[in-house]
C-alpha cells in the first residue's frame, strides 16, 4: 500500500520472505522522481533489527509471565480478569475464579533449598494446567500463589469437582533430583457477579 501510495517510509518493520530464519528489517525511504516527473522506484536504507526485536518481545514476555513457571502472572492475570468481567457486565454472563495456595511448601523450600523449591513449583505449574485444560488460564500470582480463570459459566458442581481435581493432582508426591517431595493445595472458588463484579472483590471472595 506504502508503495503503490509512492509516500515516504521511516521506521517500516518488515519481515524478510526469502530467508528461513526470521529475519527483520527497518526500512525508510523516500519516492525518486525524474525531470520528467515519472516515478522511478524508491531510495532509503534498511538496517537488520532481527536481535533487538527479539529482546524487546523477550521483555514483553518477561513482563506478562511468570519467569519460574512460564504460566501468566499476576499482571496478566489481573488484566484478563478486569476485560473479561466488564465483557461479561454487558451481557450478563458468568465467570469464575478458583485461588490456590500450596501447603507446606515453605517446608520445601528451607529443606533443599530455592533451586529444589523452583523445580516443584514447575512441576505444580504443569499438573495444573493437565487438570485445567483448556477450560481456563492458569496463572501464578507469586510466592506459592496460583489462580485459575475461567471465563464462561460452570456449574457449582463442575467447579467444585475441578477444585477437588486440583487438590488430589497437586497433592501427588513429587520427584525432584533424588529428593521426595509431598505438598497439599488448599483451592477457593467465586463467581461472578454472584460473589464480586470487579476483580478486587472476585479475588477478595475467593
Amino acid at each position: 500500500f506504502l508503495l503503490s501510495a509512492r509516500n515516504s517510509i521511516s521506521q517500516l518493520n518488515v519481515r524478510l520472505a526469502f530467508t528461513k530464519d526470521e529475519v527483520w528489517w527497518e526500512i525508510a525511504g523516500k519516492p525518486q522522481f525524474d525531470d520528467k516527473g515519472r516515478f522511478t522506484g524508491y531510495r532509503g536504507s534498511a538496517k537488520d533489527i532481527s536481535t533487538s526485536r527479539e529482546s524487546r518481545l523477550d521483555a514483553e514476555r518477561l513482563a506478562q509471565f511468570d519467569p519460574v513457571t512460564g504460566l501468566a502472572n499476576r499482571h496478566r492475570l489481573t488484566t484478563r480478569l478486569t476485560e473479561t468481567l466488564k465483557a461479561y457486565r454487558n451481557s450478563k454472563r458468568a465467570c469464575a475464579l478458583l485461588t490456590l495456595d500450596l501447603d507446606r511448601f515453605k517446608h520445601v523450600n528451607d529443606t533443599f533449598g530455592h533451586p529444589t523449591g523452583d523445580a516443584l513449583l514447575n512441576q505444580v505449574a504443569r499438573r495444573l494446567e493437565k487438570v485445567v485444560g483448556d477450560l481456563g488460564t492458569v496463572g501464578r500470582i507469586g510466592g506459592d500463589e496460583f489462580q485459575v480463570l475461567i471465563p464462561k459459566r460452570c456449574e457449582k458442581a463442575r467447579l467444585e469437582q475441578l477444585g477437588n481435581d486440583i487438590i488430589h493432582s497437586l497433592s501427588q508426591p513429587y520427584s525432584i533430583d533424588g529428593n521426595r517431595a509431598v505438598i497439599g493445595a488448599s483451592v477457593g472458588i467465586a463467581i461472578a457477579p454472584e460473589h464480586g463484579g470487579t476483580s478486587e472483590r472476585l479475588v477478595r471472595s475467593a
